[in-house]
């Protein structure tokens, strides 16, 4: 499950080369762009689905950057659900007891009945306690209408892809305050603020996903 971060280091080496490329392509085409290219990048496993949202955010002025990051959100979860529905269940089998909170995890997922599972996918998605690709896998073999899966899954994600979009915007402000020789103390704070921020997602997500799967 290394290929999104080994991908987000090949983008972290290479793209400071061609980035100045970027700057000639109209917002709208690089939205598309970011949107098809990066959204299937994100459904094929190739990339985090968190990094697609902070590339939108630094690349893109605030308002596309969002539209680009939820519109390409959207497309990755699609590729990755249609990706999932090739692998059998053995197979994911295998991958989530390599490690035991995957294991535990799916199985209160698929122990799971009636009306709730809809609300779990979507507490699936928002916890960490998968990664995009993997949560792709365990949700595609769910006794759920696909639409109803993307629909859920989609919800769950959107809190932390609209996170990423603003992490990467915020990238842009630090760069300018670097460039600008702004006090020390304006860049450190706002990495704290972000920081937090990030921990009280991840916490709330924990709680919801503990206490709801066990009912």
């Amino acid at each position: 499950m290394g290929g999104p971060l080994i991908g987000m280091t090949l983008v972290g080496f290479v793209a400071p080369t061609y980035l100045h490329y970027v700057k000639n392509i109209s917002i709208p085409l690089l939205s598309l762009w970011l949107v098809l290219l990066g959204g299937s990048a994100a459904g094929l496993a190739l990339l985090p689905s968190f990094f697609l949202g902070a590339v939108c955010g630094y690349l893109l002025p605030e308002g596309w950057s969002y539209l680009a990051s939820v519109a390409g959100l959207a497309w990755a979860t699609v590729v990755g659900l249609y990706l999932g529905g090739f692998f059998s269940t053995n197979f994911l089998e295998v991958l989530l007891q390599q490690k035991k909170i995957w294991w535990t995890t799916y199985q209160r997922l698929v122990n799971t009945a009636g009306s709730f599972l809809p609300s779990a996918v979507a507490l699936l998605r928002l916890s960490p306690h998968m990664p995009f690709a993997l949560t792709n896998l365990v949700c595609a073999r769910l006794p759920m209408t696909s639409a109803k899966i993307w629909l859920f899954s989609y919800v769950g994600l959107l809190p932390r892809t609209i996170l990423a979009a603003y992490v990467g915007g915020r990238l842009q402000d630090w760069r300018v305050l670097l460039e600008r020789e702004r006090p020390l103390w304006e860049l450190l704070f706002s990495l704290v603020l972000l920081v937090i921020l990030t921990y009280f997602i991840r916490r709330t997500a924990r709680r919801f996903g503990h206490g709801n799967t066990s009912r």
